[in-house]
């Protein structure tokens, strides 16, 4: 360290008056105000606003590495605290080291939330440099800072020591090239959507919206449990407890696990009853104009306004309920048998990955919407469908080569920390799909011609795909895995 100047030396001791949350809450600054920045260059079409927009991002970013690098200093003490109790001894030298930077900051649902909004700013700044698309800023920001909020509404943040099956270096690029990967693919969607719009002479606006309200449609019934919606006219959120300052789920425990219980959230499940009907309405109305008519009018225009007032009551009111349901009673018979005690009440933490999901698809529609509205100002705004093709098609290329790495170094971590390299566990399926989407996308281009229109709408859905393999399983939405990470 002599050869180095004063300024440089960094004690490490030193990184303990400050937290990797300070860093997260200064980037989440950042990035909500280049957020801002790029709506008011899209509204005023004054490139200055965009540029700063981009310098504040790029600024957040750098805050937000530097939180990852001060989380890893945070959890490396934790080890090595952990290994010195469980030892008796002072760890020195290489042993010490390797002890202290074997966790690094993504292996939690926290941790890979926050790192999963690294992953699509980096991208996006990638992209920003070689491409230049304006939207894709506002979609990309806004997406990491939803991640970042679901990350602060997780119930446990705290830093604990590693399992043995994750105390390797295969988290290092397995992880890695996770998190690019799947940052690629939603750029891939993201510039797919975009040239949906920008595309006139291709794919009209009506059958684009079209198509997005029969996405909500699925999307409404696979999180109101389809089939219980329509038996039961619920939907059903997670109950919840407060003790000491935190939020925790109340549940009973279900053999060895703890399996929260869920209560209906009051007029949300009829209310999305109603907008699946006149979603599916509205759709049958566009598909019906969908070659004849670029913008929707009339009957058509009216339904879909429709569904999207419809849409944005449903957000509004399980956020409501999230926020004015206090005191929640159960059946006497029920509330014996649920831990922690009451009284219980409703909030954010109830549904806070069905109102992340919501919102997505309600931000889609508003933007449909708006380009229904102006459709002239909407793909002036945009750049020509070439370049947008392009652009999806070098994003989702990436991510096709970063999720291959993920399946060969997941496959080599597996049988290094559980003696087999493949076992159809959910995440390891969820990633090989998403795996065949993108070769599917590829393939088709390459061989059958599937240039623009088919391509987009498989960039497009491949978000939902990254949805469904990456969190969903996560969350064990779909089946209980080895990749688990909590129900945050």
């Amino acid at each position: 360290m002599k050869f180095l100047p004063k300024f440089l030396i960094i004690n490490l001791e030193h990184l303990e008056a400050v937290s990797s949350t300070d860093f997260y809450n200064f980037c989440f600054a950042a990035y909500f105000t280049g957020l801002l920045l790029y709506v008011g260059n899209l509204v005023t079409k004054r490139f200055i606003l965009r540029k700063v927009g981009t310098v504040v991002v790029t600024t957040g970013f750098l805050l937000q590495v530097a939180g990852m690098v001060v989380r890893w200093h945070e959890a490396g003490l934790v080890e090595l605290a952990a290994a010195e109790r469980a030892t008796g001894l002072t760890l020195a030298g290489t042993q010490r080291f390797v002890v202290y930077t074997q966790h690094p900051p993504w292996s939690n649902l926290y941790e890979i939330l926050v790192y999963m909004a690294w992953g699509i700013i980096f991208v996006f700044l990638v992209t920003e440099v070689k491409f230049r698309i304006r939207f894709a800023g506002i979609l990309a920001v806004g997406l990491a800072l939803t991640s970042m909020g679901l990350a602060s509404l997780t119930t446990d943040a705290t830093i604990k020591p590693l399992v043995p099956a994750l105390q390797s270096w295969w988290i290092m690029i397995h992880v890695i090239s996770s998190a690019i990967g799947y940052a690629s693919g939603t750029l891939g969607a993201i510039f797919s959507l975009l040239f949906l719009l920008k595309a006139k002479q291709r794919v009209t606006l009506t059958a684009v919206a079209a198509g997005t309200l029969a996405v909500n449609v699925g999307l409404y019934l696979l999180l109101g449990r389809g089939v219980q919606l329509f038996t039961t006219a619920d939907y059903k959120v997670k109950l919840l407890k407060v003790m000491g300052g935190d939020l925790i789920p109340a549940g009973r425990m279900m053999g060895e696990n703890f399996a929260p219980y869920y209560v209906p959230s009051p007029f949300v499940g009829q209310l999305m009853l109603t907008t699946v009907a006149i979603s599916v309405v509205a759709i049958v109305l566009l598909a019906m104009k969908r070659k004849t008519a670029d913008v929707p009018t009339g009957l058509a225009l009216g339904a879909y306004a429709l569904a999207f007032g419809a849409s944005t009551a449903t957000v509004a009111l399980i956020l409501i309920n999230a926020f004015t349901q206090l005191d929640v009673q159960v059946a006497a018979e029920t509330a014996k048998t649920l831990m922690p005690p009451g009284p219980w009440r409703l909030a954010l933490q109830s549904a806070q990955w069905d109102l992340a999901l919501f919102g997505i698809g309600w931000v889609a529609q508003l933007v449909i919407f708006l380009g229904i509205l102006k459709p002239d100002a909407l793909r002036k705004s945009l750049p020509d469908a070439a370049r947008l093709d392009r652009a999806a098609y070098y994003s989702i290329l990436i991510a096709f080569a970063l999720v291959a790495i993920v399946l060969v170094t997941g496959a080599l971590w597996a049988h290094y920390a559980w003696g087999r390299y493949w076992g159809w566990d959910p995440k390891e399926t969820g990633a090989l799909v998403i795996w065949i989407v993108y070769a599917v996308y590829l393939h088709g281009r390459l061989t059958h011609g599937w240039v623009g229109v088919p391509s987009a709408v498989i960039g497009t859905l491949g978000f939902f795909v990254i949805l469904a393999g990456f969190l969903g399983v996560n969350l064990g939405w779909f089946a209980d895995g080895l990749h688990s990470y909590g129900s945050g």
